[in-house]
């Protein structure tokens, strides 16, 4: 997959993000060619995880929203779980927390969920890509690709967890 045909252009910090999708491809090709059979399989998860991404990309934020017409972030998290893992999350992001064990975010692996607390509002939730991204239905972007190197998400951030289910 092409690294621009994932982000938006025009999205604040597509630069950051476009380097880190670059970087995240270019360390996928290396393992393809000479890493562990462990470090292959991150590899085709990161793509199973990218191909989900792709079928919502754009989708708009609709708190409570459920479908193409719009998505909410507890909900895209449920669904990209359900398509790359074949598991059902609960639907609410307070509930996710408990599905599985809190991760640091210096051990963060493809396929966590990650958790945010931004001021002044309810949970955020997302699923973890690798190389500082994530999957995230974000309220003022839609579905995009977001990096923890972003100062707001940086600093809203409060702890991976690890699926039971999928770890």
């Amino acid at each position: 997959m092409d690294e621009k045909e994932l982000v938006d252009e025009e999205m604040p910090n597509s630069r950051l993000v476009m380097q880190k999708l670059t970087e995240l491809k270019m360390e996928q090709r290396k393992i393809l060619s000479e890493g562990t059979s462990s470090q292959k399989k991150v590899v085709a998860l990161q793509n199973k995880l990218l191909r989900a991404y792709k079928q919502w990309k754009g989708t708009k934020y609709v708190l409570g929203g459920d479908s193409a017409s719009g998505i909410d972030c507890s909900a895209f998290t449920r669904r990209v779980y359900r398509e790359v893992f074949s598991f059902e999350l609960p639907r609410r992001s307070v509930d996710q927390a408990q599905a599985g064990n809190h991760v640091p975010r210096s051990q963060l692996k493809a396929g966590d969920i990650v958790f945010f607390k931004p001021e002044g509002t309810g949970n955020h939730t997302a699923v973890y890509l690798g190389n500082s991204l994530f999957l995230n239905a974000s309220t003022s972007k839609g579905v995009v690709i977001s990096t923890l190197e972003n100062i707001y998400w940086n600093k809203t951030f409060k702890y991976g967890v690890r699926v039971n289910e999928t770890a």
